[in-house]
């Protein structure tokens, strides 16, 4: 459930988690899913479906959005720009930007988008989930998209243990040195609240996590 508190803001569920009073209904969990789906896509994938005029870098009008949602998907007609912001705003991936009324996705795109203007990645370890048979390609060739135009990294091991689970039950786990990396003028951004995007990283700047590492911390999770 999204909802709204008259003096925290956007939240999602039923109780404001900073003053603990009900607030006010914006869409239900049912609502919340289809629409973060159909923005996604819309975002990332095909804007030309809902007929979205989508610059270099990948912004669209969000009144367009909200126009386009309202006319080509049954049951969005009460969709308003307060009820995107409010998606936005709580979303715990930290997936999209609004600016100056204009909305875009900060990654996940299979489409190609500049992405350049996002902030340089100040942290210096990076990691990327694997499967057995992908590890040794990619330790000796580096790391290329492959069904999206960047590469998105985490910042945690943490976070790539989790995101290697979606695809196996034991993931293995790449580290790239990104101090190395940004020392010879490799750029990694930061797109999301724990997501980084690259063009590529090459194999030198690429180890293997011990697999004691990731066991300890899937343990501790």
């Amino acid at each position: 459930m999204l909802s709204e508190c008259e003096e925290h803001g956007y939240f999602r569920g039923e109780t404001c988690p900073v003053c603990n009073r009900k607030g006010k209904f914006l869409m239900n969990e049912r609502e919340l899913n289809s629409l973060s789906r159909i923005i996604a896509g819309a975002l990332r994938h095909f804007p030309e479906k809902l007929g979205l005029m989508m610059d270099g870098k990948g912004w669209v009008e969000l009144s367009s959005l909200i126009d386009a949602i309202g006319t080509a998907r049954s049951g969005f007609d009460w969709l308003r720009i307060h009820h995107v912001e409010a998606l936005v705003d709580t979303d715990p991936r930290g997936r999209y930007q609004i600016d100056g009324g204009m909305i875009r996705a900060t990654y996940g795109h299979t489409i190609d988008i500049d992405l350049s203007d996002l902030p340089i990645a100040e942290i210096d370890d990076f990691y990327y989930p694997v499967t057995i048979e992908e590890a040794d390609i990619i330790l000796e060739g580096g790391l290329f998209p492959t069904d999206r135009k960047k590469v998105h990294l985490s910042g945690s091991l943490e976070k790539a243990i989790e995101a290697g689970k979606v695809r196996t039950d034991e993931p293995l786990i790449l580290k790239i040195d990104g101090k190395k990396a940004r020392d010879a003028k490799i750029n990694i951004y930061h797109a999301g609240k724990d997501v980084y995007i690259a063009d590529r990283i090459d194999a030198k700047y690429i180890s293997k996590v011990k697999e004691s590492d990731i066991k300890k911390v899937i343990e501790e999770n």
